[in-house]
C-alpha cells in the first residue's frame, strides 16, 4: 500500500514539473527570441502656405521688369494725353461754330475722327508691343517662385506647399473690395493659419538672395543652404 502511494505521488510530481516549467523564466531556445517591438513614428503631414501675390510684388526681378514696362509706356501715355486734349478742343470749338457755317463744322468732325483713330492705333500699338513681353516675363518670375519654394520646402521638411493671393497691406485687406473679391472667390483662402506656416518671406528672401548672387559681375548663382538668409 505504501509502496503505491509513493508511487502515485511521484508521478504527481512529475506531472506538476511539466506544466509548470513552460511558464518559468526559462530562456527560450536560441532562434524564437523575438525582439521588442518598436513604436511606430506618429504619422504628419508639414504644411506651409505662400502669399503668391505678396511673393511676386516683393520680388526685385519683378520690380525691375515693372521699372522697364513704365519705360516703355511713358511715351505712349504722353501721346494719348496729348490727342485727347486736341479732341477735347476741338469739341469745344465745333461746338461754338456758328449756325450756317456746315464748312467749319465739317472739317472739324474730320480733324476729331483723325485724331479718334489715331488714339486707337497708339492703344494697339502699345498691347503689341506689351504683350508677348509681358507674358514671357511672368512666366519665368512665376516659375521663379516655383522653384524657390520647392526647395524652400524640401529644405524645411515641409510636404506640402499650398498658394492662395490676397492684399499685402492692411488697408488693401481690409478694404471693400478685396472682401468681395473673397466672397466671390471659389478657391479654398486661409481664414485663420498659424503665422510660422506662412513661408512668403522668406520665398521672397531666398528670390532675392538668388537674384543679386547671379547678378554680381563674375559670381556664379548660389543657393540658401537651409533656408539661411
Amino acid at each position: 500500500m505504501k509502496k503505491a502511494v509513493l508511487a502515485a505521488g511521484i508521478v504527481l510530481a512529475l506531472g506538476v514539473l511539466w506544466y509548470v516549467s513552460p511558464l518559468s523564466g526559462q530562456t527560450p531556445p536560441a532562434g524564437n527570441t523575438q525582439a521588442a517591438a518598436t513604436p511606430a513614428a506618429p504619422l504628419r503631414t508639414r504644411i506651409a502656405i505662400l502669399n503668391l501675390t505678396y511673393v511676386i510684388k516683393n520680388y526685385e526681378k519683378y520690380k525691375h521688369f515693372q521699372e522697364e514696362i513704365k519705360g516703355i509706356v511713358e511715351p505712349f501715355q504722353k501721346k494719348d494725353v496729348e490727342l485727347r486734349q486736341k479732341l477735347e478742343n476741338l469739341r469745344k470749338e465745333a461746338g461754338n461754330v456758328p449756325r450756317g457755317q456746315s464748312a467749319q463744322g465739317e472739317e472739324l468732325e474730320k480733324q476729331a475722327r483723325d485724331i479718334q483713330r489715331q488714339l486707337e492705333d497708339n492703344g494697339a500699338e502699345i498691347k503689341l508691343k506689351l504683350g508677348k513681353r509681358s507674358d514671357d516675363e511672368m512666366k519665368i518670375v512665376y516659375m521663379d517662385v516655383i522653384e524657390a519654394a520647392q526647395r524652400y520646402a524640401a529644405s524645411h521638411d515641409f510636404d506640402l506647399v499650398l498658394h492662395y493671393n490676397d492684399a499685402v497691406t492692411e488697408q488693401d485687406y481690409v478694404s471693400a473690395q478685396n472682401i468681395a473679391r473673397k466672397l466671390n472667390t471659389g478657391a479654398l483662402m486661409p481664414l485663420y493659419f498659424q503665422r510660422n506656416m506662412d513661408i512668403s518671406m522668406d520665398v521672397v528672401k531666398m528670390l532675392n538672395y538668388n537674384l543679386s548672387a547671379t547678378s554680381a559681375p563674375g559670381t556664379p548663382g548660389t543657393q540658401p543652404v537651409n533656408g539661411q538668409h
